[in-house]
């Protein structure tokens, strides 16, 4: 981690064409999170533009952006969802609890287009090979939670991608600084289907609170025997479980277990089913 950023102010340069704002006018003060140092001063810039905006620290990191919130009380945390050390998605809840009024509006860490969980390379491979007339895979193993996803989970009321445009972000600055929610399209309309129970894999049969168990175990690399001694059951067990899992998830092997949950970690937040 590096040396604390020191808070700057910047108001709107003459030079972009903005009139100045009535000084007795509230603006609204952002805090900039991100390791990337191109993109948090681009973001600062950009920002810096709009006459109700005021800019009042940068971060580099998790953990600085948790302290400075709690020092510097700012109305919006700009946040990108990785970084090194407490990564955003864990800075989200951190620095909620540091300082419960600042709202958060998380930045993704790349395109749609470009974001390995939306578009994995098999299934750009399965595009190229397929016959036009061909869908692609639409099973479970093909349903994805992606970083901005997690981030609205663990309480950012605003999701933007780092392809939206700069009056985009100024949208969700604003909407989420006076009190809305503002989220991408493509976030807000999975996250729907999601609560909606539509989209791909939503068929799939719940799971008991003991297969969540061990599709966890599974995801972290844990084998039979390994999962038999950490629940305390025989591992003929443990297989039956792991049967039913590929049942229930319409998957192949273990592996595809641990890369669906890898995908998918919002399945072990849902309420399980009847304890089998």
């Amino acid at each position: 981690m590096g040396p604390m950023k020191t808070p700057v102010s910047q108001g709107p340069n003459p030079a972009n064409g903005h009139e100045t704002r009535d000084s007795g006018a509230p603006r609204i003060r952002l805090l900039i999170a991100d390791d990337q140092l191109m993109d948090r001063k681009g973001m600062v810039s950009l920002l810096a533009t709009q006459p109700d905006f005021e800019i009042c620290g940068e971060a580099e990191s998790g953990e600085e952006a948790v302290r400075m919130c709690a020092e510097l009380r700012p109305q919006v945390l700009v946040l990108g969802v990785r970084m090194p050390g407490l990564d955003g998605i864990a800075s989200i809840v951190a620095a909620r609890q540091a300082c419960p009024e600042t709202r958060v509006l998380a930045v993704s860490d790349r395109g749609e287009q470009r974001c390995l969980v939306l578009n994995p390379p098999r299934f750009h491979r399965a595009q190229e090979s397929e016959p036009a007339h061909e869908a692609p895979e639409t099973g479970p193993a093909c349903l994805a939670t992606d970083c901005l996803e997690l981030a609205v989970v663990q309480g950012a009321v605003g999701a933007i991608r780092r392809t939206a445009s700069p009056e985009d972000l100024f949208r969700a600055v604003r909407a989420v600084a006076s009190g809305n929610v503002w989220y991408d399209l493509g976030t807000a309309s999975r996250m729907l289907q999601r609560s909606l129970g539509m989209g791909p894999g939503s068929e799939a049969q719940p799971l008991s609170e003991r297969e969540l168990e061990v599709a966890s175990l599974i995801a972290d690399g844990k084998s039979n025997k390994d999962i038999s001694l950490m629940l305390k059951i025989s591992e003929p067990t443990v297989k039956k479980h792991v049967g039913r899992l590929l049942e229930k998830l319409g998957l192949d092997d273990r592996l595809q277990i641990g890369l669906y949950i890898a995908r998918n970690p919002l399945v072990l937040n849902r309420t399980p089913g009847p304890k089998r």
